[in-house]
């Protein structure tokens, strides 16, 4: 008799998921298409007026793009998806008067809803997983041909680099490309103090200064900062080259087209040569060191993100809003499935009730709407300084668990 009722509990439970998981799958492609349909008719009247005098957007580029953009529309559409399946699934079970007939079987409120929550749960991991790599590789992929199809009002905009590495090394480049691992148009600087680098210096144009001589260019750039020549010369040697590509058997950036200075403590010159092709010995940084001048975090991987965090420590540099967005990008916005799933059970009643599609729609709105406001305050509070990066990237989904249990409590009593 006990092996009897364990079995019919095994098939109720096994119902609630195949219901759940058929609606989960409907209504992830309808989301999936209307969110990706939405930005095609937005964005497209946008393409085709260019189409006139930009070559790269063709059909396929622009199908290329949109498919590279799937998994970030996936990423964004997923919770919502699943927090409709789960309002439907539960409202139709109400309404139908499923949930007394579970109940009867011997299925409490809880054991009804578990297997919904562990689903949630597992796909909350798969999803962080994803965007540990994958989707961030997609983000970066889509992103590049963005820039192509939108270049003619981009590229004077994005393109220029200006970064900082170890032992007062300044950069400044008008394009790199970490895809193909290549500068274009590169000023190397190595500063004589190492408070004297690029953080001190405003944003410059590197096209604007590399028909400049190399003195002018250092005099362009030195008369930004407060620097007194009375002491010494602010910099020790300097490389200027048209290109400079990532070498990845010797592992080492290979300079070409160029000239190499050294100077002593008053700026004169000790050393000139010019130079084809020059091996940079004394260059530690690697490609992945400038993916934030190139990369945001969301397409950024979950290594390149620590690595950047890292950089910034090092260079004693603020880091805690990139950490904030490390944090909520890569670990707690992929949890909202399941704790969207937490809330749209502790209210099901709600959805059971006549027009159960609109109200299923009315209703799941409404309570993403609440999750992302509390996500979006706490990632703001973060990145204001007022809670640590982790509690404040979690807060809203904490706060959204002491919500759940205060409506589980009073749907139970």
């Amino acid at each position: 008799m006990r092996k009897i009722k364990f079995l019919k509990i095994f098939k109720i439970e096994k119902y609630i998921t195949s219901t759940l998981l058929k609606n989960f799958f409907v209504s992830s492609i309808f989301f999936l298409g209307i969110y990706l349909f939405s930005n095609i008719l937005a964005e497209l009247p946008s393409l085709l007026k260019r189409a006139d005098y930009n070559e790269y957007i063709t059909f396929n580029n622009i199908m290329r793009y949109y498919i590279l953009k799937i998994p970030e529309y996936f990423f964004t559409v997923v919770p919502f998806a699943f927090l409709f399946a789960t309002s439907y699934t539960l409202g139709r079970f109400y309404r139908n008067n499923e949930i007394i007939a579970f109940i009867s079987s011997g299925l409490s409120i809880t054991r009804i809803t578990f297997a919904v929550v562990i689903i949630a749960f597992i796909l909350s991991v798969a999803l962080m997983f994803l965007n540990f790599n994958i989707i961030p590789n997609y983000n970066y992929n889509s992103a590049l041909v963005e820039e192509k199809l939108y270049r003619k009002v981009r590229i004077e905009d994005e393109d220029r680099i200006q970064s900082y590495g170890d032992n007062g090394i300044n950069y400044f480049a008008r394009i790199f490309n970490s895809r193909e691992k290549v500068f274009i148009g590169i000023l190397i600087l190595k500063s004589s103090e190492q408070s004297l680098d690029v953080r001190n210096i405003s944003r410059i144009k590197v096209e604007d200064i590399e028909s400049l001589s190399i003195d002018e260019q250092i005099k362009k750039i030195t008369a930004q900062v407060e620097y007194s020549f009375s002491n010494s010369f602010p910099y020790l040697w300097g490389i200027k080259a048209s290109k400079m590509k990532w070498d990845d058997s010797s592992e080492k950036w290979i300079a070409t087209d160029g000239i190499y200075w050294e100077w002593d403590n008053n700026g004169n010159i000790i050393k000139i040569e010019q130079f084809d092709v020059k091996i940079l010995e004394n260059i530690n940084e690697k490609p992945s060191f400038f993916a934030k001048d190139t990369k945001n975090i969301k397409e950024m991987t979950i290594k390149e993100c620590f690595d950047h965090i890292e950089k910034l420590k090092k260079s004693k540099q603020p880091y805690k809003k990139d950490l904030v967005e490390v944090y909520s990008e890569k670990y707690s916005k992929p949890f909202s499935i399941f704790i969207l799933a937490l809330l749209a059970t502790s209210i099901g009643k709600a959805f059971s009730r006549k027009n159960l599609l609109i109200m299923t729609l009315l209703i799941s709105f409404l309570i993403a709407l609440v999750y992302y406001l509390l996500i979006n305050i706490g990632i703001s509070i973060g990145k204001e300084g007022i809670l640590p990066p982790l509690l404040a990237s979690f807060s809203g989904n904490l706060l959204s668990i002491i919500i759940f249990f205060y409506l589980r409590h009073k749907q139970l009593t």
